[in-house]
């Protein structure tokens, strides 16, 4: 095992961009010393194609996990997980199934707290299906509050509704006369975000006359997609960059579009509004309804309405003193409701309580899901071998 002073708080996060891995690595990055140690285990899974975060964490140790399923054996993913966790009491962060799975399995005396990013019956699913062994749960939005307490009555007293924080801005937008320049950020996928919808809004504009500058940054599954959906000079591909960067790069920008499907609270949403962009925004309850006003800190339009997505930034781009006491506003209220200072010591608060928030284990060594050939007492190579040929035949990568 690893060596990392203890007490600890270890995150166990997916590699992939976006969600929690940048709330997380947000938090680590303003925390103060409180006398924890602070570690992260990247998992990385090689049949995964979306975009990897290749950064480093502020932490006292970071390290990078393998694993390769549905092609192995589930316990031996778990078993090599266990073993990777740094020995001592402190926090389990944890945020998706594989980190569960092995809490289910294994006992790694630490208190589990499950980090719910996302407004999905997945996450949702996920608590629900690991109650025994999570001790606190973190969500970000109050619809997401109102939601688990409502899956997990039992459980209210143990979640916790502790929006994150944003650091203040070295760089704010500054207003400039001439074409509207729009912004999106974050990750370049369709069935959540929406972003094969920003041509079509494109194109609407530009059939009104409607003189516009989009600068799309990020990557993801559907980049190629959108790529050869969008090939007008009126859009710049940046490709993925460094959250010091984003905020560059927004801040040299007048609107932040996003057609989001669903949200927990989108950290990218925030971060603009940091800087003085304005959001147009899909109206969803969970993530955007919460955080924005209308007409005062942002524009909220139906989910897919390409039409009034264009409506919308038509609108800004011809009443520009609009632009801008939507621009202030939606800047304080994030200074005001997201203080990092405020918000990291919040959390820090939480982890210093491991001792008291660890419960009783009811379950420890089965999994509550997994298929026959995910059993602890067959040997892994035998199992990878089987589901290969099986996934060679079915034409996935094995």
């Amino acid at each position: 095992m690893a060596s990392l002073n203890s007490p600890s708080v270890v995150a166990v996060l997916p590699d992939k961009l976006g969600g929690a891995l940048n709330i997380v690595e947000g938090l680590f990055r303003h925390r103060r010393p409180d006398g924890l140690g602070y570690g992260v285990i990247l998992t990385h899974n090689p049949l995964w194609t979306d975009a990897r975060f290749g950064g480093r964490f502020k932490a006292d140790y970071q390290a990078t996990f393998e694993f390769k399923t549905p092609v192995e054996n589930l316990y031996a993913v778990v078993r090599r997980l266990r073993a990777a966790i740094p020995v001592g009491e402190g926090i389990l962060l944890a945020n998706d199934l594989l980190e569960l799975a092995m809490a289910s399995a294994c006992d790694c005396s630490r208190a589990v707290v499950q980090i719910l990013h996302a407004d999905t019956d997945y996450y949702y699913d996920l608590a629900a299906r690991h109650d025994d062994v999570i001790d606190a749960f973190v969500v970000y939005g109050q619809t997401m509050e109102r939601r688990l307490k409502e899956r997990l009555p039992h459980r209210s007293n143990d979640i916790y509704f502790m929006p994150y924080g944003m650091a203040q801005p070295t760089r704010r937008r500054t207003a400039v006369s001439g074409k509207l320049r729009l912004l999106f950020a974050g990750r370049l996928e369709h069935v959540q975000k929406g972003v094969l919808d920003l041509p079509a809004v494109d194109r609407i504009l530009a059939e009104r006359g409607i003189d516009v500058q989009w600068t799309i940054v990020g990557s993801g599954p559907d980049e190629q997609a959108l790529r050869h959906a969008w090939t007008s000079p009126r859009v710049s591909f940046l490709g993925t960059k460094t959250h010091e960067e984003v905020i560059g790069i927004a801040s040299e920008h007048d609107v932040f579009v996003l057609p989001t499907r669903w949200e927990g609270v989108p950290v990218a949403l925030l971060e603009a509004m940091s800087v003085g962009l304005v959001p147009v925004v899909s109206r969803v309850e969970s993530g955007v309804a919460e955080i924005l006003t209308e007409d005062i800190t942002g524009l909220m339009r139906p989910v897919g309405d390409c039409a009034a997505f264009a409506d919308a930034i038509a609108t800004l781009h011809a009443n520009r003193q609009k632009l801008e006491s939507i621009s202030a506003a939606a800047a304080a209220y994030v200074g005001t409701h997201h203080d990092v200072r405020e918000r990291t010591d919040a959390y820090q608060t939480l982890f210093a309580q491991f001792t008291h928030l660890k419960r009783p284990r009811t379950r420890t060594g089965s999994l509550p899901y997994g298929s026959r050939l995910d059993s602890p007492w067959l040997p892994n190579t035998a199992v990878r071998a089987v589901r290969s040929v099986i996934r060679r035949v079915k034409g996935k990568p094995a």
